[in-house]
Parts: structure tokens; C-alpha cells; sequence
């Protein structure tokens, strides 16, 4: 954080962090693995009924079960080493050590991402009462944004840093739960390994969507440090999610998600092209 900010507004944000790094060590890994069963036993259920009707879906949602099981303890297993890194550098980030800015935005995604695609599955197939993965997100995003806004800015910087580093994130989400559903269709297809009509578009998708997330988090760190090349990691990320995404969506158009995930791309490639948000994301700020 800047050292124009005030040390007890420094304090407010790091206390908040170190809170944060606390919960993604001790409570995330809980909800994270604790949440694979429920969906994964739903999934078994709705996989036999659709065998037994002969529903063409029951070969798709066969892969499924094994994606939740690798990836839900995945996210949580990564919030929990973010979280060691937090509690590491939360005396140099109050002390207003600029290096630590990006580095805590990065961790800080980690559970807000993993939590965000963990709320489609849990909706999907568990149904009924609050998703528990909306809490490890919240305990992400809460201290992400109090770095972007409690800094002593103006309150253009504000809206500048609230806009891209909120879509990037939202988009790195996204991007990953997309690639996640062609993946599944990909591999999970029983033609496979042949291609069937319109299937080979979600190779391109997966890895193209997946490529979009790693550079979109890229962005978040590397803009955290207001370095040029996170400019260039996150206009790479959202020409490659646009294009990508689009793809997908005129092909199969089965869904509208391809369609947000391309608006999404399209809304990071627009604001790092203003002049005047392009500037604010690399050069130091204070009101």
C-alpha cells in the first residue's frame, strides 16, 4: 500500500488480511473438501437416472464426478498456501512496501476464484440452502478490494482499479469454470476419441479458456506491481478469452456462458485501451 496512506488506515486493511490469511488456513481447506461429496453422491444419482432413461447427458456427466474431486480440494489446497504467503508478507504490506501490493492481490484471487467456480456445481446438483463456497470467496474479495480501495487515491484511481482488477478476477473465474465444462464435454463425449459434430471446437476451448485465466491472474499480480507487462498480460488474457469464448459460442451455443465469457474478455480489452485507465494502472497515484 502507499505510504501516503495513513497507518491506521494501513492497519485496518492488514488486520482484515491477516483475518483473511487465517480463514484460508484453517477454514477454506474445510469447505473446500468438505463440499466433494455432497456434489460428487448427487452427481452419482443424477448419472444412474439419466443411464436409465437413456439419456445421452449420462456419458457427460460420467467425468464430472472425478473434476470436482480433483479440483475442489485443488482450490482449497492453493487458498491454504496463499494464505501462509498473506500471513509472511503482512508486516511489509503495512509497512507500505510496494512489492507486496500485487503479490497480495494474487493470493487474495485465489479463494475469490475457487470459491466463484465451486458455486455452479454445488447450485447444479446439491441445490437448497446457502452455498458454502460462497464464504471462502467473500473471504477473499473482502480484503482484495479494501487494498484497491482504502489506498490515500483519488477517486479516479479508485474506479480505474475497482473496474479492471474486478473483471479480472470475475473473468479468471469464469474462464476457468468454462474451460472446466468443455473439458468434461471433451473427454467425457462418448464418441471420443473421434470428434463428434461440433465437439472439436472444446479442445480449442479448454486450453484456449484455461491459457485466459493464467494470464488474467498474471495481470492481477503483475498491475498490482504496475508493471507494463501486466498491461500486456491482461490484454492477451482478454483478446484470447474474446476470441476464444466466441468460438465456442457460435459453434455449440448450447449455453450463454461462452457469450459472458466473451463480453467479459471484450470489457478488459476496452478499458485497457482508454488512455486514462491505462495510465492510472501504471503510473503511482496520490490524492
Amino acid at each position: 500500500m502507499l505510504l501516503s496512506t495513513s497507518r491506521q488506515v494501513r492497519l485496518a486493511v492488514v488486520t482484515l488480511l491477516v483475518i483473511a490469511a487465517i480463514l484460508m488456513i484453517a477454514v477454506i481447506p474445510f469447505i473446500g473438501f468438505d463440499m466433494v461429496n455432497p456434489i460428487v453422491k448427487a452427481q452419482q444419482v443424477r448419472i444412474e437416472k439419466f443411464t436409465a432413461e437413456g439419456n445421452p447427458q449420462a456419458p457427460l456427466l460420467a467425468l464430472t464426478v472425478w473434476l470436482v474431486s480433483f479440483f475442489f480440494p485443488f482450490w482449497s489446497t492453493m487458498s491454504f498456501i496463499a494464505g501462509i504467503v498473506l500471513l509472511v508478507i503482512a508486516l511489509p504490506l503495512y509497512r507500505g512496501e510496494r512489492w507486496t501490493r500485487g503479490l497480495a492481490l494474487l493470493c487474495l484471487a485465489i479463494p475469490s476464484i475457487g470459491g466463484a467456480y465451486m458455486i455452479v456445481p454445488w447450485m447444479n446438483f446439491v441445490g437448497g440452502g446457502f452455498p458454502p463456497a460462497v464464504t471462502m470467496m467473500t473471504i477473499g474479495l473482502i480484503p482484495y478490494f479494501a487494498i484497491l480501495l482504502a489506498e490515500k487515491v483519488d477517486l479516479t484511481q479508485k474506479v480505474v482499479d475497482f473496474l479492471v482488477f474486478l473483471m479480472l478476477g470475475v473473468t479468471a473465474a469464469e474462464n476457468f469454470a468454462n474451460g472446466h465444462a468443455a473439458y468434461r464435454i471433451l473427454f467425457g463425449h462418448p464418441a471420443r476419441p473421434l470428434f463428434a459434430e461440433g465437439i472439436a471446437i472444446t479442445y480449442f476451448g479448454w486450453l484456449t479458456l484455461w491459457v485466459g485465466m493464467g494470464l488474467c491472474i498474471a495481470a492481477i499480480y503483475l498491475l498490482g506491481e504496475k508493471k507494463m507487462s501486466g498491461w500486456y498480460a491482461g490484454m492477451i488474457g482478454g483478446l484470447v478469452t474474446l476470441i476464444g469464448s466466441a468460438a465456442i459460442h457460435y459453434v455449440r451455443h448450447a449455453t450463454l456462458d461462452y457469450l459472458y465469457g466473451a463480453l467479459m474478455g471484450l470489457s478488459i480489452v476496452i478499458m485497457l485501451l482508454i488512455p486514462v485507465f491505462k495510465k492510472r494502472l501504471l503510473t503511482e497515484f496520490s490524492s
